[in-house]
């Protein structure tokens, strides 16, 4: 017993000085409190000031104090035993003080705590002043609530304008008596208003043991926006070797910033990476910025034959909204060669798997009554066998604004002019499409019906070469459809649930005029791939160049069950074909023959949201002639409340013509986001090929994470293969690449490593990254 006691005190010294810093343990912290980061920490600050008015100035209210013992000589006065005074929302408590009146100036001694909002501030001795809040307080402790930070200060200092002085002290985001991390400097300086910390003669301590010396460190204790040298970004590829980057942050003013980091990778070189943002109420929002490296070594190897030794990729963007009627955009991106994004952004893989990049302005006047657009576009090919597509230089495009009235007749009308050119011999001309008609929707309670007529025209002017035959070539086709639908409904249950489930069926009659177009160019058309929706599209083509003919029926049917407590949706299941019947003679390429089947494959949707955290969608197209599956995908997703992910997927799709030499692609998906339990965490992702039995692209990570860091080790894999081509993943000669990415977050101070969560996002469906 003997031996005990000195452990059970300790204990208890332990648990009251964590007490007295406003730190409560979980199981004591109201429910409605415990978010993610008091579950990780085992609890939180909570501040007994916390929702006070702090509207006025406590130096202007009046000074209330008591104590056990209190004696008045002149204008001293001498408070002993358990001494409070209140100002305000300001606070001071300790066992002894002496205020002068004429000054207001005093001094607490015995255990003193000053209290504001937010902020605790503790020690064996302080010195005061009523008249302009300054402090000064000796070997003291102090907390931040907000900020989740707490330390400690030989002299800890605050001046009139709430600035925080702190000499020969620590701070840490961690849980009191666990300081994992920690700062230990010479002097501190903490700008709670500005959200900004300033340290001199800093070193970062890991458990206890210094890992790091900076003669001067900023870091933020906010999220707002600071110029400083941010955390470093560490990697390792097997194209690049090491790859460090290290980015500096200029916050220029609160409407522009700018962001450089000068990134080395060990068998490349030096990548100079520039990003500048700029917000105007009458420009929009801008991004302009881009990377540069004098030479690539690994680059040189891989294409000796290259003459130019410079990589760069230059990118603006704009979105803009002026006086709610003029829109704006540009969205432009161009780099010095096919390989650079593959080589040197390692941050996504859906740029490695870019085939172009797009270099877009454009210019909208919405109206009141007219939509009125200029657009200019053009693409960069990522890929040495693949074309540029078309440049728009310009399109203009005007339609009407339909008012879409029930029971009247609604006007339409879209005027659309396009020049088109192109860098290698292909036609090249201008294009005007027209189209104006009338339609006249009908809504009820149970239904809709709405007819449709209008005359389609097409015409263009184009330069005399390519194999086009003429340079005027027009059309014109007229097209009529009639749209309805009913809505059936009926109460039913489930497992104890009222639900409402709807019948819904849905015919759409089309039917358009068979022109020649045999002498007219494909600029930008394609045809669209069949899906539920495509059942009641009055084209099978994107772009203008093609007014495809049609007499068809199109029948769907929805079925949906609604919750009857809060309006969700649990499933919808959709079923629908279309019935031909003429031959579809239009054709993309005017040699192909005509469509001549009588129906449609069927396309099916099904969604299911049992609940909040699973959800499952399927879609289908299938042949009931020959009896095959021509597409399908499944994707399967569960989250759970604490963050974890889980992902199923199965694609696959079958070519339908000669046309595309393509085989059938069929491809599996697995990712998850696992919590082991509150420290570790797994990370994994796949995508399969069944064709090819192999893995196209996997990851695998680990994470460790506790109240105050966490670390990240991330490793992907991956096919270096062309963008745009159907790979052979079976090819032995074909490079499989590896990539290890390291994450570090020192919580409350930031962290490096921002191409894993960028990775993760990429690759694990539904995974957000945790701000805390």
């Amino acid at each position: 017993m003997g031996l005990l006691m000195p452990l059970i005190a300790a204990q208890n010294a332990t648990a009251n000085d964590v007490a007295a810093l406003d730190w409560v343990p979980v199981a004591e912290v109201p429910e409605e409190l415990r978010d993610p980061l008091c579950r990780s920490c085992g609890g939180r600050y909570i501040d007994p000031l916390a929702g006070s008015d702090v509207s006025g100035s406590p130096e202007s209210a009046d000074i209330r104090a008591r104590a056990t013992q209190s004696e008045l000589q002149g204008d001293d006065i001498y408070l002993r035993g358990g001494v409070t005074v209140e100002q305000g929302y300001r606070q001071l408590r300790g066992g002894d003080a002496y205020f002068n009146r004429d000054e207001g100036e005093g001094r607490l001694t015995g255990g003193i705590t000053l209290r504001e909002p937010g902020l605790l501030l503790r020690g064996e001795e302080a010195r005061y002043s009523t008249e302009t809040g300054e402090a000064s307080i000796e070997q003291s402790e102090f907390v931040l609530h907000e900020q989740h930070l707490h330390g400690s200060a030989g002299q800890l200092r605050r001046n009139a304008e709430g600035l925080l002085f702190i000499t020969d002290g620590s701070m840490s985001y961690c849980a009191p008596g666990s300081d994992e991390w920690a700062i230990r400097a010479d002097s501190i300086k903490l700008d709670v208003d500005e959200g900004v910390g300033t340290a001199r003669g800093a070193k970062l301590d890991l458990g206890g043991v210094p890992v790091l010396y900076l003669p001067w460190l900023r870091f933020p204790l906010d999220d707002r926006r600071r110029t400083g040298l941010l955390w470093p970004d560490l990697g390792s590829d097997s194209s690049g070797g090491l790859d460090v980057a290290v980015p500096i942050y200029f916050n220029l003013a609160p409407n522009y910033d700018l962001l450089y980091t000068p990134r080395y990778i060990q068998e490349r070189g030096t990548n100079h990476e520039l990003e500048a943002r700029y917000l105007d109420q009458k420009t929009g929002s801008w991004t302009v910025g881009g990377a540069y490296m004098a030479q690539d070594d690994q680059f040189l190897r891989d294409r000796p034959q290259q003459e130019d030794q410079k990589r760069w990729l230059g990118v603006i963007k704009q979105n803009g909204l002026f006086d709610q009627r003029w829109r704006s955009r540009v969205d432009y991106s161009r780099a010095s060669d096919v390989d650079y994004l593959k080589d040197l952004d390692t941050s996504n893989l859906d740029m490695r798997r870019r085939t172009n990049l797009l270099q877009l302005a454009s210019m909208d006047y919405l109206g009141e009554e007219w939509l009125i657009g200029a657009e200019f576009q053009q693409f960069q090919s990522l890929a040495d066998d693949i074309s540029n597509d078309y440049k728009k230089l310009p399109q203009i495009t005007a339609s009407y604004r339909t008012a879409n009235t029930p029971f009247e007749i609604n006007p339409i009308f879209l005027g659309q002019y396009s020049y088109f050119d192109t860098d290698d011999d292909r036609v090249t001309g201008q294009r005007v499409y027209l189209e104006g008609g009338a339609t006249a929707p009908m809504l009820w309670q149970y239904g809709f019906l709405r007819p449709t007529v209008k005359y389609r025209y097409l015409e263009y002017e184009l330069n005399e070469q390519g194999l086009v035959a003429g340079n005027s070539p027009s059309t014109g086709s007229a097209l009529a459809s009639i749209d309805g639908g009913l809505v059936f409904e009926r109460r039913t249950g489930l497992a104890g649930r009222g639900l409402l489930q709807t019948l819904e069926p849905r015919f759409y009659y089309l039917r358009s005029e068979y022109e020649d177009q045999s002498d007219q160019p494909d600029f930008d058309s394609a045809e669209l791939t069949f899906s539920y929706n495509q059942l009641f599209r009055e084209t099978r083509f994107s772009g203008r160049d093609r007014l495809d003919d049609s007499n068809q029926l199109s029948l769907g049917l929805t079925t949906r069950y609604i919750s009857d407590e809060d309006g969700r949706e649990y499933l919808n299941a959709s079923l629908g074909q279309i019935f031909y019947f003429d031959d579809r003679r239009v054709r993309l390429n005017p040699q192909d023959p005509a469509l001549d089947q009588s129906s449609s494959e069927m396309a099916a949707e099904l969604n299911f949201y049992p609940n909040k955290r699973l959800s499952l969608r399927n879609s289908l197209v299938w042949d009931p002639d020959s009896g095959n599956m021509n597409a399908g995908s499944l994707q399967a997703s569960y989250r759970r409340d604490d963050n974890a992910v889980f992902n199923l997927g199965y694609s696959y799709r079958r070519p339908l013509t000669q046309v595309n030499p393509e085989g059938v692609t069929e491809q599996a998906h697995a990712s998850a986001h696992y919590p082991l339990n509150n420290r570790w965490k797994l990370f994994a992702a796949v995508n399969y090929s069944i064709e090819d039995a192999t893995s196209v692209e996997d990851v695998v990570g680990i994470e460790y994470d506790t109240c105050c860091w966490r670390v990240r080790l991330l490793h992907l894999r991956y096919f270096d293969n062309a963008p745009g081509q159907n790979t052979d993943f079976s090819d032995p000669d074909l490079e499989r690449k590896r990539s290890t990415q390291v994450q570090v977050v020192l919580k409350g101070m930031g962290g490096f490593g921002n191409r894993v969560s960028d990775l993760l996002e990429d690759m694990i469906r539904g995974f957000q990254d945790r701000d805390y």
